[in-house]
């Protein structure tokens, strides 16, 4: 198997609407060459999957999908409102996982991938507290490429909850979740590696590689404890801070990725895929791009969000418009319903009884904070809907804005929320999502 070494690139540029701060004096120049690739996405509920369990009917799995919705989202919330953005969400409420390897030797490691997270980190020997792990513990001891950073470093500084030891002046971390689940341990660099799918790179094919990140910043954590599962071995950050994996790519993927969600329910067995670099570059007819915006805190990518057309129907978000467009959604792919104010929600629900009139609503899934469902045998066409942002016009299929809670229930996909409005993975269902250096989100049919 083929190997492309290269050293990531801390930067993460998104021309002038955002930009994450560089970690200066940390990484080696990248090779002039960017290289793309393609890896798997496993959904929480595939059988591929640590957390899977075969005993889960699929409408459990569902319900369970639609619970750590609006646990997610009240986490956001609270996360805005306190000001605090040292404590991340609950790892157990994400929906994707992905495989990466540390070290030199490679380690391979299994976990959660998380776009409400910064921060990579994985248990490490010696162990003065950890949960029980099925998978090896990875040993920075044997490790040619591990490199502990010192407290008195640029990169130290950068990291919100941070102390220094006293024997060798290494900088330590803290990472807390909401369910006060934690990770705690030398903040250090190592190679990371990936398996690639499929490949390409501007000077030779490289399919069936890997591809090894040097001088990646990451966690080793000898205190780890709380909600992590024996076959999760730690956190994968996809999130807009520096820290995270998509950060410190960098140049080195001409600052771009991209995912394609599979559906989650019916092809559970099916692996959704993230792209690096230009493998998953959206073009052609039916492509849509609208603006990523700065927001608080950094770690969310944000839209903005102008309504839904139901039909006919125009749904605004807004009853009177603003005076200036900025972000006021966060499009996240560990959320599955798609949560809006409740007087938006309201609205909306409206246009979708009007454009059903002729079936009769069996009533909300009260217990789920779904409020309009109707009886699938009843329902032969369910309306078109289109989400509309700045300058793109997204036109959704049933399947990401209806959602079947049982054999007697189909109910729509979104919900109300105070606080933290978001653009749920359903919503995202089999539309190629590509966040790219022209500053955008650009979605493919």
């Amino acid at each position: 198997m083929k190997t492309a070494m290269l050293s990531s690139n801390a930067c993460f540029l998104v021309e002038s609407i955002i930009s994450v701060s560089c970690l200066l004096g940390l990484l080696a120049v990248v090779r002039s060459s960017s290289i793309s690739f393609t890896t798997d996405l496993i959904h929480r509920d595939s059988p591929s999957s640590p957390f899977y369990d075969p005993s889960n009917t699929l409408f459990r799995r569902v319900v369970s999908a639609m619970n750590r919705s609006f646990d997610r989202a009240k986490f956001f919330n609270s996360m805005r409102s306190s000001g605090v953005t040292n404590i991340f969400p609950n790892p157990q409420i994400a929906d994707y996982l992905m495989k990466i390897s540390i070290g030199t030797p490679p380690l391979e490691i299994f976990g959660v991938a998380d776009t409400g997270s910064d921060i990579i980190w994985t248990q490490c020997e010696p162990c003065s507290y950890c949960y029980d792990q099925k998978p090896p513990i990875y040993s920075p001891n044997s490790s040619s490429s591990y490199d502990s950073i010192t407290c008195d470093s640029t990169t130290c500084m950068l990291v919100p909850m941070r102390s220094c030891s006293s024997s060798d002046n290494t900088c330590l971390y803290l990472v807390v979740y909401g369910d006060l689940s934690y990770s705690s341990g030398e903040l250090a660099t190592e190679t990371i590696t990936l398996e690639s799918s499929s490949s390409s790179s501007s000077s030779s094919d490289h399919g069936g590689s890997s591809f090894a990140f040097t001088k990646v910043v990451f966690g080793c954590g000898h205190r780890n404890a709380g909600m992590f599962t024996y076959d999760q071995s730690g956190i994968i950050g996809l999130g807009g801070g520096p820290f995270s994996l998509i950060s410190q790519m960098g140049s080195s993927i001409n600052r771009k990725f991209s995912y394609c969600l599979v559906q989650m329910f019916s092809h559970a067995e099916r692996s959704s895929k993230m792209y690096f670099g230009d493998a998953g570059t959206v073009v052609g007819d039916g492509v849509v791009s609208t603006p990523i915006f700065s927001g608080y805190p950094e770690t969310f990518y944000y839209l903005n969000f102008q309504g839904m057309t139901v039909g006919d129907q125009r749904v605004e978000f807004y009853t009177t418009k603003p005076k200036s467009v900025e972000g006021n959604i966060i499009i996240d792919s560990g959320t599955s319903l798609t949560l809006v104010p409740g007087e938006f929600y309201q609205r909306l629900q409206s246009a979708v009884r009007r454009s059903m009139a002729d079936i009769h609503p069996i009533g909300g899934d009260l217990q789920h904070n779904l409020g309009l469902c109707y009886n699938p045998l009843e329902v032969m066409d369910l309306p078109v809907m289109v989400a509309h942002f700045n300058g793109a016009d997204l036109k959704l299929d049933p399947m990401n804005t209806f959602v079947q809670m049982s054999n007697d229930s189909i109910c729509l996909a979104f919900a109300p929320v105070d606080g933290v409005v978001i653009f749920g993975n359903l919503a995202q269902m089999n539309f190629l999502v590509d966040s790219n250096q022209s500053s955008s989100y650009v979605l493919n049919v």
